[in-house]
């Protein structure tokens, strides 16, 4: 059998199959707040009501760490001196780095005996380039953080558990290198409370395009946390930010997100159509009434800023930064087979995956992207005076003289209160 018959779907379809998460669910709501964690920096965010922290994904690679590192070591520095790079004039140093997934990737030559012991690839993949790193760091599963394997060794899912939803915080056997602690986070998909702002943390697993529960399942237990989460924090109406994190992007306009959001494609066993992310999303926006102020996704190996146009008014920044270390920096004018493509013009509509649509009357446009470089997103919020700045950093490239970098490459202000882009 020729390889091309042995894999039926598309080259860029990820041939991933549903996990269940290899933990029992624990009682109880799915809540971490920072002032759990970090008591004298929530403290500090809570009496000022600014706060900046970074996020990223995609940063593990086998075979190159250097861009991993370099932007590792960006945001270190950030974090020492917030305008060493230019950007915001009101922004704080980080206090935290938010993973948005795919932290460690096996080596794909299979003829390494060491290509999926996660232990030595947390080592080298996350402990040792944020060894430096002075904030806490909180993490997505993406879908290579979601892999299972029969042998404890190999199993990606139940490394990330150890080391992001651990018990306490101690040193992980998986990090002989420093004294960074594992992470408490409750779940896989959970809520993070910071004083300015709500961060929800999705689980998309290891299905093409992402999906929230069981394909093969009536049950669903992540979409109902999610309408009930967005429910209770609308009813709370305290004035934080709300913010939605996902690995898998819920739009896109790269040319093969035809195919690469489509959950219908793959290997994963389905007894009926599946909805595509994006559409699963708005209906949890729509059935809570409850509407993120902004959407972080990675995944794709490059930075986009979309802007999703509800009918009514509201505006809602779309953030993909799946840029933060593994190579090579994906175009976004490739088509599933890889061929070369026009490159978007400016402001573009998304590309939609097959049989998608918006809501009537929305809309979703593709005002910025990177697709050159590694880098980093800001996010800066004031409560007070309600605004976020959402702030792009390109920090290492392949492609182009790294001589000016890192520095500042795309920026924007959202009015949280009217629901605007300034």
């Amino acid at each position: 059998m020729t390889e091309e018959a042995a894999n039926p779907y598309p080259p860029c379809v990820e041939l991933g199959i549903w996990t269940p998460i290899p933990a029992e669910r624990p009682p109880g709501p799915l809540l971490l707040k920072f002032k759990a964690i970090d008591a004298v920096e929530s403290a500090a965010v809570k009496d000022s009501g600014v706060m900046s922290f970074h996020m990223t994904g995609c940063t593990g690679d086998f075979a190159n760490h250097l861009p991993e590192t370099a932007v590792a070591r960006a945001m270190t520095r950030q974090v020492e001196d917030p305008r060493c790079y230019g950007g915001c004039s009101w922004a704080m140093p980080a206090s935290f780095f938010f993973h948005l997934g795919d932290i460690v990737y096996k080596d794909e030559d299979k003829t390494d005996a060491e290509r999926a012991d996660q232990q030595k690839l947390y080592n080298e993949h996350f402990y040792t380039p944020y060894g430096t790193y002075p904030r806490n760091i909180f993490a997505l599963a993406g879908n290579h953080d979601g892999k299972d394997s029969k042998q404890p060794g190999k199993s990606a899912i139940r490394h990330f558990l150890t080391n992001f939803c651990a018990a306490g915080r101690t040193v992980s056997a998986d990090n002989p290198t420093n004294g960074r602690a594992t992470m408490v986070q409750p779940y896989p998909y959970w809520l993070f409370k910071t004083p300015v702002a709500y961060v929800i943390g999705l689980y998309a697993n290891d299905v093409n395009g992402g999906q929230l529960d069981d394909p093969e399942g009536s049950d669903t237990p992540q979409y109902d946390w999610l309408v009930d989460t967005l429910k209770a924090i609308r009813k709370e109406a305290d004035g934080r930010a709300v913010f939605l994190a996902v690995h898998y992007p819920p739009y896109s306009a790269a040319a093969d997100f035809i195919q690469r959001g489509d959950p219908n494609l793959g290997p994963t066993s389905r007894p009926h159509r599946l909805q595509p992310l994006g559409t699963i999303l708005q209906q949890a926006f729509q059935e809570s009434r409850q509407y993120p102020d902004a959407v972080f996704s990675a995944h794709a190996h490059h930075y986009q800023r979309i802007t999703y146009m509800c009918a009514e008014g509201r505006r809602i920044p779309c953030l993909i930064v799946g840029c933060g270390g593994h190579g090579p920096v994906e175009r976004l004018a490739r088509d599933c087979e890889g061929d070369a493509l026009t490159p978007p013009v400016r402001p573009a509509e998304v590309v939609l995956p097959h049989k998608m649509a918006l809501p009537d009357g929305d809309r979703a446009r593709l005002v910025a992207y990177n697709d050159q470089d590694f880098g980093f997103l800001r996010v800066t919020i004031d409560l007070k005076r309600k605004i976020m700045q959402g702030e792009f950093f390109a920090a290492y490239s392949e492609v182009r003289d790294m001589r000016g970098l890192p520095a500042l490459f795309d920026s924007f202000t959202l009015d949280l209160r009217g629901h605007r882009l300034l």
